[in-house]
């Protein structure tokens, strides 16, 4: 290319690198009080940030690039042609005007560069684009995202002038072939993991990222294979120290090459088999619970519940998004590498807690005030035996209220009551399996409920727990009441960003189990895992079952056994005692001291060996049993 072309694309180039490094000094000077402000880490976090926006810059400049290439030279010397190159660097800047304000807001949500719940969000355009719309002024933010990229194709048009000259062939193909070489080798040579190398600060290792390349590489590191990218072990090594590990004095296995089980759980409610109401509230953070520690209280009403039930106060949700919760909570198995095993292919006839409910005559509903197709949701319950009742079933003129996301949380509770009503009227019993949806942005929920300005996150936690009080207090007045257990948990928490790579006080959530003269008021303050919540339910309740649980009884297990499964789609921890191994991809791992659980607050320890082969097992062992076939119900 002549130097006329090489001006227009140095400025294209020019104009990615310096507004992405704009944005990340904006956004480093809004996490302030969180980055690490050390002189070395902060010029590493700009300096290999600047060298990923260089690197996307290529990839930025490369259509208009190929339009310069291939047009012939007696077009771009014509007004028209040009005008082909320059609407092509208007859509490229107005992709990046676009890139960098979501960067911005989903920055201000999640703490985090583009990742792979970037990646999600743009497969379900129906909830991103609705929530856009409900939680951001679109009418102002477009026009002006248009005008920013209108000014910046017109100050690059000056470097597009002519005279052009005329192409020679074999320069042509030469040119052709470095562009090709140079984005091989840039393809080739880049890797994400760099960026670990910048600070122990997390925040400054998501700011030394781009947000364009972030969201392409979480777009393809979605699917990880564990033996391909994580510390293992022996297969079947793997087999006989998990079935060890799930050795109960209640629990027989059923096989030998799996863990399937039979499990015989005997007190005084096994006769009675009640009704389950298992509400997984979304995003509710232990913060926010002065019951289970949160400074300042937005749940008076679930406080007040606490006191009336069996409460959790140290459990750990295994990720940070609501299908590892329902992958927790349903399938009782630990975090596999990757995408939640709700959104893989293979789902169908699984072990679930409905499964196990099942076998003892229970129906089974998912109940969900949004379209369950987001996050196949719909598609894994319905392929393990749960009736769906979502959004489609709602009569319109019983929704009071809605966003993107769903219904108003008190309209779903409403769903919840009439489905107990059909069952009872049958002489069944159920599970009811209900995800919320209020407590997500854009944050609005019916006027009049509580004392709480709309759009602000606190006051749709508020809005929750006046709904879930609200249908304790319409469920009491319904025959099922006397005979019905109401368990409330979170799917994650609101954010599981912080300055640790895998902050534990992200995962805490709270968690009760609310069933007056079935089972006594108490709380345990063992170390416990989102997934052990089902076969301890189960254990509590008298209920025998078969299954391929991966969580424990804990109230048939020792003590010295508990552990906690915290991660992200690529980093695994399991902690133990007050211990956290990392497992991480490129077969790495990391060992800490946890010093403050409340804080946070590590401390780099040699390697426990024998602590990161447990860790292995589970991890590795979630993965192969689902890999394999043998999380599979029972036919």
């Amino acid at each position: 290319m002549n130097f006329h072309r090489m001006r227009y694309l140095g400025a294209l180039f020019v104009t990615f690198v310096v507004s992405q490094s704009v944005l990340r000094l904006v956004l480093f000077l809004s996490s302030f009080d969180s980055v690490s402000l050390r002189v070395g880490e902060v010029a590493k976090t700009f300096a290999l940030g600047l060298g990923y926006d260089a690197c996307s810059a290529l990839f930025f400049v490369l259509p208009p690039a190929l339009l310069l290439l291939i047009l012939p030279t007696s077009w771009l010397n014509r007004k028209w042609g040009r005008g082909l190159v320059l609407g092509a660097g208007f859509l490229m800047n107005f992709l990046l005007a676009f890139s960098s304000a979501s960067l911005f807001f989903f920055w201000q949500e999640f703490h985090t560069n583009f990742n792979f719940i970037a990646v999600d969000y743009l497969i379900y355009t129906t909830e991103m684009l609705g929530n856009i719309v409900e939680a951001y002024p679109v009418g102002v933010i477009i026009p002006v995202l248009l005008l920013a990229a209108g000014g910046l194709a017109w100050w690059q048009a000056k470097y597009l002038q002519p005279p052009f000259r005329q192409k020679e062939p074999r320069r042509l193909a030469l040119e052709g072939l470095l562009i090709l070489l140079i984005l091989t080798l840039v393809t080739t040579n880049t890797r994400d993991d760099w960026r670990e190398k910048v600070s122990p600060n997390q925040y400054n290792i998501e700011l030394s990222g781009n947000g364009p390349y972030g969201f392409v590489h979480a777009f393809f590191a979605n699917e990880l294979d564990y033996h391909q990218f994580y510390p293992e072990e022996d297969r079947s090594l793997t087999l006989f120290r998990l079935r060890q590990l799930l050795a109960a004095p209640n629990a027989s296995y059923v096989e030998d090459d799996g863990i399937r089980r039979r499990v015989e759980n005997d007190n005084g409610l096994s006769m009675k088999k009640p009704h389950i109401v298992f509400i997984t509230v979304e995003s509710l953070s232990s913060d926010y619970c002065g019951a289970f520690g949160g400074a300042k209280s937005y749940t008076p009403h679930l406080d007040e519940l606490a006191g009336e039930s069996f409460i959790f106060t140290r459990m750990y949700a295994t990720g940070t998004r609501t299908v590892r919760g329902l992958e927790a909570l349903s399938l009782s198995v630990p975090p596999t590498p990757g995408q939640s095993i709700l959104r893989r292919p293979g789902t169908e006839n699984l072990s679930t807690l409905g499964e196990a409910l099942r076998q003892n005559g229970y129906a089974r509903d998912f109940v969900y005030g949004g379209y369950g197709y987001f996050d196949n949701m719909n598609g894994f319950f319905s392929g393990n035996g749960y009736t769906i009742r979502d959004r489609v079933d709602i009569p319109q003129e019983e929704v009071i209220q809605e966003t993107a996301w769903g219904v108003a949380d008190e309209v779903l509770f409403t769903q919840v009551m009439k489905a107990l009503d059909e069952h009872e009227a049958r002489g069944e019993r159920a599970l009811e399996m209900v995800m919320t949806t209020t407590n997500h942005s854009p944050y609005t929920f019916p006027e009049g409920r509580v004392d709480a300005p709309q759009g602000v996150r606190e006051s749709a936690v508020l809005y929750t727990d006046w709904a879930i009080w609200d249908f304790l207090q319409r469920a009491r007045e319904m025959p099922w009441f006397d005979h019905t257990v109401f368990v409330i948990v979170a799917d994650h928490q609101s954010r599981a960003a912080g300055k640790a790579e895998l902050p534990i006080s992200r995962y805490h959530i709270p968690c009760l189990i609310y069933a007056p003269g079935l089972i006594e008021p108490g709380q345990t303050d063992r170390l416990i895992s989102q997934m052990d919540l089902a076969p301890t339910l189960l254990g509590l309740l008298g209920i025998s079952y078969e299954a391929s649980f991966m969580g424990r009884d804990i109230f048939h297990s020792p003590e010295s056994g508990d552990r906690a499964f915290i991660s992200t789609y690529q980093s695994m921890g399991y902690v133990k005692g007050d211990k956290l191994i990392i497992l991480k991809p490129g077969k790495h791992s990391e060992t800490y001291g946890i010093e403050d659980f409340e804080q946070s607050r590590y401390r780099t320890l040699p390697r426990d060996e024998a602590l990161e082969q447990e860790a292995i097992t589970w991890y590795q062992g979630a993965s192969d049993l689902f890999a394999g076939g043998k999380l599979k119900g029972g036919k």
